[in-house]
């Protein structure tokens, strides 16, 4: 069979084509780094493509989430650390009025600092970060104890629960109850100051001492609470390493499919290159052919 000239064209052409569409795609893998830009590239990739690129979309909402997690409850400890402090100098102050030696004057002003230390106890139970108030449960944009009367909690008592991983929850709150609550004396923590206060300033050591095994009890109410906080968060922040791994490994099996490897695309880029303009050419002389050339 004999190639006519228009053979010879389309088949010059083609080569021509193929070279260049081949030389753009090293071209974009070189400057892009990634070896597969569209499905065609590699169609045998697409699915742990896509499963990698969804895992790792996963992993960053639960990192969201669970950064969110770590940031409540830390802020919760340092609150609870201060009702602990709160909770060792009222300790410490009934213990000072029982000393025998004070007066009616000096035990009233006893009062008036136990007064001071519920005041405070209660700007920690109405604690509001970022216009949410950390006791009030699910009712954040309620203050939980509005006076600090024995009995009262306008929040609501239930947990607060952040996915943090597929099918698992962490409790990310302490409710107004469970810290200031009763602790099964009769009394919860605003009962039992008014107790002290009012009897420190009737001048009577034996009843504001009679409520110290009260408030031992309250105070060991309020650590218990920060104990299962300080798990909490100790849970949150392995969960946290847990997802960082997975997605650095997501991270590195998409790569291994999408990325390129810069040295051989260039390689193949510059040996493209070298023949396409070789085809080029060859394509040039080619087409300067004329049957005027073959006659004498």
């Amino acid at each position: 069979m004999r190639a006519t000239l228009t053979t010879t064209y389309r088949s010059l052409l083609a080569n021509l084509t193929q070279s260049s569409t081949r030389l753009e795609d090293l071209r974009l893998q070189a400057a892009t780094g990634k070896r597969m830009s569209k499905p065609s590239d590699d169609p045998s990739a697409i699915r742990p493509v896509l499963n990698a690129r969804g895992q790792i979309r996963m992993s960053e909402r639960f990192l969201n989430t669970l950064g969110t997690a770590a940031d409540r409850l830390n802020i919760l400890d340092t609150h609870m650390e201060r009702v602990e402090n709160l909770m060792q100098r009222s300790k410490e102050t009934l213990v000072y009025a029982g000393n025998g030696s004070l007066s009616p004057q000096d035990l009233a002003t006893l009062g008036d600092q136990v007064r001071l230390m519920k005041d405070e106890l209660l700007s920690v139970a109405n604690a509001n970060v970022d216009g949410k108030y950390l006791f009030s449960g699910y009712k954040e944009n309620v203050k939980p104890y509005p006076t600090g009367t024995p009995g009262e909690f306008d929040g609501d008592p239930s947990a607060i629960d952040l996915e943090v991983g597929p099918g698992e929850k962490v409790k990310v709150n302490l409710t107004g109850p469970e810290v200031f609550g009763d602790p099964g004396t009769g009394k919860d923590m605003w009962q039992l100051f008014d107790d002290m206060i009012a009897a420190l300033a009737a001048g009577n050591a034996d009843a504001a001492l009679a409520e110290m095994s009260n408030l031992d009890r309250a105070a060991d109410q309020a650590r218990t609470q920060r104990s299962q906080a300080g798990n909490l968060a100790q849970r949150v922040d392995q969960a946290q390493t847990n997802m960082q791994d997975m997605r650095i490994d997501m991270m590195a099996m998409l790569s291994r499919f999408e990325d390129a490897d810069i040295v051989e695309t260039l390689t193949h880029m510059t040996m493209q290159e070298t023949a396409f303009k070789a085809a080029l050419d060859i394509t040039s002389r080619v087409s300067r052919l004329s049957i005027l050339d073959y006659m004498r």
